[in-house]
């Protein structure tokens, strides 16, 4: 009997130790600075690339013109480059916000224009095969100041991204 608890404890201790080293963290875009952090985002593996392609053309991080910082930390060039936009289909092959996204080539008002968003903060947490997105995203419309915050919530199997519960453009689910 006290063999099979001891067992059974081992599996316990072995099974939470597991679970505790596989979630990974992504920090692009901290909270107290709102700053894009290079370093992260330069590591990032292909399947989260993908994933900060998508949110960079969601929501912007300091748009001038056809340049998204996001976007070029990347390396994907100009806001809608064919290097964003195959990223995006590659990964996202059936997902309705981002072809809605690709349909407009990634475009976003630049910021300081009447209706522009900014991310203040954007991380993904990686659990096995779920990838939750955190993030806060600052919408001014017209001097209106609305926030909109995470998690969206993925699937990543056979290298696709399937949607599990999406705050960020929900409607497009609909």
């Amino acid at each position: 009997m006290k063999i099979s608890i001891r067992f059974l404890l081992i599996f316990l201790l072995l099974t939470v130790c597991k679970n505790s080293h596989s979630q990974k963290n992504y920090i692009l875009i901290p909270k107290n600075s709102g700053e894009l952090r290079n370093g992260v985002i330069a590591a990032l593996p292909p399947s989260l690339k993908a994933m900060a392609a998508l949110y960079a053309a969601m929501g912007g991080t300091g748009c001038a013109d056809q340049q998204c910082a996001l976007t070029t930390a990347l390396g994907l060039g100009n806001q809608g480059s064919d290097a964003q936009k195959k990223l995006i289909q590659k990964y996202f092959p059936d997902d309705k916000a981002a072809k809605l996204v690709l349909s407009q080539d990634c475009y976003l008002p630049p910021t300081g224009s009447a209706s522009f968003s900014n991310f203040s903060y954007l991380a993904f947490v990686v659990l096995g095969s779920e990838v939750q997105v955190r993030y806060e995203l600052d919408v001014l419309n017209h001097g209106v100041l609305k926030k909109i915050m995470g998690p969206d919530i993925y699937l990543y199997n056979h290298q696709i991204f399937k949607n599990k519960k999406r705050i960020l453009y929900a409607w497009t689910s609909k």
